[in-house]
């Protein structure tokens, strides 16, 4: 039998959603991430609103949620129907993003298309197919107000053209279902030019893959990896200069040397523009689908926390952070940043349109701190720019993630991965310690919390320091 996420699997690795149907223990198939939890929870959250929506509408009676639809070989769970007079329905499928995505990796279309084939093969008339999503421009003010928080958006045509192709789809994924045994010599996943678009059983299919491989070089394009892989040229070592963008060179060069590609004029420049003291500062913010403070929208990164360690040119260190345990409490934590910030000398992040957005989005939330918010802006470099282009390691692993740059730099600093050690996670983490009624996982929480973002600003005090030890 097949479900949507049976056949989403298929669509993206067909030998994968082989081999984890039939032999599942040839794989350590990897659970649901935090962030694929929150999802999740963000998911439920809008439906939560749509039932709302739904049960204070007149005709409230003529809808039903989670509507099975089954035949010997589909099945499929319709988040909402609408039981029309004649016996036909109209289908609804709920989405927890600000638009309708229809790309490789949602495709929200094919996703409705799935749940009305399924219902037709079930004997039921499907008139019309719907997808709601939330309000990309929706301001909670007050209550959440369903009607301005969700957009229902009528998809029956393109529903409709996708039905025949989807078919065609369906077929082959219950065709190769059906086998007891494949080709597990390589998989379709060799041809993503990132290792982050690859199946599970990655290793499984593909077990001799060179290192380092071409999968390290940069934003490698689809066809240059088709190309290489047709070639049977999937070594670094196998690939010339002349064949890579400038981009790319510096990592392929550090592979060949075996040794990372240092610029330091590159570098030295970059240095030479900071302005002492230095402020090393992260924020780790929270989103959601369905707004919890008032003034938020929809999946409005707001940060939560941040941490500043201010390096003085005489090598003083000094730190400071805070976390907050309320939604809504972006003022206080501006206002504790205020208060050990200095009016001079350069902020320092890494990614820093991560933390410049932050900083636009809290001054228009709170506008009579504008001036010092966007005074940060004006005053934040980016401590990623240097490993783009002046110094490359192809321990890196083709990344330039403080994640896989502080390990080789830095190799003495390191994140516990059996706490809080990423964004994805911080984000759960926070809700949990907000919204659990236990003392002592909540001190847990905010422990777990505060040690990653005091580390994730001390690691870019760290790559400086090492930076400037290169020239």
């Amino acid at each position: 039998m097949l479900t949507k996420s049976d056949f989403l699997d298929f669509r993206h690795c067909a030998k994968s959603f082989w081999l984890k149907s039939h032999r599942r223990d040839a794989v350590d198939w990897p659970s649901p991430s935090a962030f694929d939890r929150k999802i999740m929870a963000d998911g439920y959250a809008v439906e939560r609103e749509v039932h709302r929506y739904i049960a204070a509408r007149p005709d409230a009676e003529l809808y039903q949620p989670q509507r099975v639809f089954q035949t010997d070989d589909l099945f499929a769970r319709a988040d909402l129907v609408k039981i029309l007079e004649d016996g036909a329905i109209e289908l609804f499928e709920i989405k927890s993003s600000t638009s309708i995505k229809v790309t490789s990796d949602q495709d929200h279309i094919t996703d409705a298309a799935f749940q009305v084939l399924a219902a037709r093969r079930t004997g039921v008339t499907v008139s019309a197919a719907h997808l709601v999503h939330v309000n990309a421009d929706y301001v909670r003010k007050g209550d959440v107000d369903p009607p301005s928080l969700l957009i229902f958006a009528n998809v029956t045509a393109e529903v409709e053209a996708r039905l025949t192709v989807l078919e065609g789809e369906i077929g082959e994924a219950l065709a190769l279902l059906a086998l007891d045994a494949i080709d597990e010599n390589g998989c379709s996943c060799v041809y993503f030019g990132s290792p982050n678009n690859r199946c599970a059983a990655f290793a499984h299919f593909n077990p001799v893959i060179p290192e380092p491989s071409i999968y390290l070089l940069p934003l490698i394009s689809a066809k240059k990896v088709a190309l290489f892989h047709a070639e049977g040229r999937l070594a670094l070592s196998d690939i010339a200069a002349s064949e890579l963008t400038p981009t790319q060179l510096p990592v392929h060069a550090s592979a060949l040397q075996g040794k990372p590609v240092i610029n330091v004029a590159g570098i030295r420049s970059f240095l030479d523009q900071l302005v002492w003291p230095l402020h090393f500062y992260d924020y780790e913010s929270f989103a959601a689908a369905v707004p919890r403070s008032d003034g938020h929208r929809p999946h409005q990164q707001m940060p939560v926390q941040y941490s500043l360690h201010i390096l003085h040119e005489n090598g003083d260190l000094e730190h400071c952070e805070f976390l907050t345990t309320e939604h809504g409490k972006q003022r206080t934590l501006i206002e504790h940043m205020q208060a050990r910030i200095q009016p001079y000398g350069t902020m320092v992040s890494w990614y820093k349109t991560f933390e410049c957005g932050c900083n636009t989005r809290m001054a228009s939330l709170h506008p009579d701190k504008s001036a010092f918010l966007l005074d940060l802006n004006d005053r934040t470099i980016d401590l990623m720019d240097p490993v783009k282009t002046d110094y490359v390691d192809i321990g890196f692993k083709g990344s330039t993630s403080i994640k896989k740059v502080l390990p080789i730099l830095c190799p003495a600093l390191q994140y516990d991965e059996h706490a809080v050690h990423d964004g994805g996670g911080a984000m759960e983490a926070w809700l949990r310690m907000v919204e659990t009624g236990d003392p002592q996982e909540k001190a847990q929480l905010a422990s777990e919390l505060i040690a990653y973002c005091t580390l994730d600003t001390l690691a870019m005090v760290e790559i400086y320091r090492a930076l400037r030890q290169v020239i």
